[in-house]
């Protein structure tokens, strides 16, 4: 289990965007899922972040599959990550 107590978690509602950071590092790689999901990776190899597009045009419906993908992608347990999704549709208008 990942010791990732919290989440940068910002939302660019001009294009958007979710923007999901357990730290402040420098991507140097990212990696898109077939779901369209950007995974940031420091020069370690270390997950760091998630850009998400379309968050509410699509995810918006299905923030179930995304909390799974967050929650296997960070290594955390289903309901944080479900945390995550929930702080970021109540928060989408920053």
């Amino acid at each position: 289990m990942s010791k990732i107590e919290s989440f940068n978690v910002t939302y660019d509602s001009g294009s958007d965007v979710l923007y999901i950071s357990c730290r402040r590092d420098v991507a140097a790689r990212g990696v898109e899922d077939k779901y369209g999901i950007v995974w940031r990776y420091d020069q370690t190899g270390a997950l760091i972040g998630a850009t998400i597009m379309d968050f509410v045009d699509f995810w918006g419906s299905q923030q179930s599959l995304l909390a799974d993908q967050i929650s296997s992608h960070f290594h955390i347990p289903p309901p944080q990550a479900a945390v995550v999704i929930e702080h970021a549709m109540g928060h989408r208008s920053n």
